[in-house]
């Protein structure tokens, strides 16, 4: 076979690769979707497998080709919020140019957004984590835990540059971390604040908490 029929060929089957991780990743993501909405309505002791399966028009073996459990789907809504918010957290750390004040203050601002975006499965997860098993409460309670750390760090750095008040403690990372927590407790679409007021708010209360002149 010639060097380029080869190449042709690999070609192809890297492209099925991905569009089968494609399709996989989408047929995760509607099946946590669905299931969220439903825990979060129905609570998630009320709701069965089969209610996940009908309200996705597919059967409960489709699901367990995805998820070996209730539970396992549990474990995956509640990894979504602060999966996301690492991300955005060390994407945007990873920019050396902006200021300890700036960063702060666009984490604050996009994790605020994404707690309000993913509003359900945020309380899914503060209502719901009993649920989880072990393994999956405390690999989820790490994350966090690294969540909290790098804000900790950031405001460190930023107290010892100039940038945040001299007798400001890193704990403070906890508070703003719980600021960001309580969002769905207290806000609702369609209520007298709207979102943009809200992560207003949020960023500047979190902006006081480090000591940001």
């Amino acid at each position: 076979m010639s060097s380029i029929a080869t190449n042709a060929r690999e070609a192809s089957a890297g492209a099925n690769d991905s569009l089968k991780s494609e399709f996989v990743a989408f047929k995760t993501n509607r099946i946590i979707e669905v299931a969220s909405n439903l825990f979060y309505q129905r609570g998630y002791s009320s709701c069965t497998l089969d209610l996940v399966a009908d309200n996705l028009g597919v059967t409960k073996p489709f699901l367990y080709s995805y998820f070996k459990n209730k539970e396992a789907i549990l474990a995956a809504i509640c990894e979504v919020g602060i999966s996301e918010s690492l991300a955005v957290l060390e994407a945007t750390l990873a920019d050396e140019h902006k200021t300890h004040r700036a960063l702060l203050t666009e984490v604050v601002r996009q994790v605020g957004r994404i707690v309000i975006e993913r509003q359900e499965y945020v309380v899914v997860y503060q209502r719901e984590m009993k649920h989880l098993s072990a393994t999956d409460h405390n690999r989820i309670l790490r994350m966090r835990a690294s969540f909290d750390h790098q804000i900790a760090e950031l405001i460190r750095e930023g107290v010892e540059a100039g940038e945040f008040r001299e007798d400001t403690d890193s704990f403070v990372a906890v508070w703003i971390g719980g600021l960001i927590s309580w969002i769905p407790t207290w806000y609702s679409p369609g209520g007298q604040r709207s979102s943009g007021e809200v992560i207003d708010q949020l960023v500047t209360a979190a902006l006081r908490l480090a000591g940001a002149e």
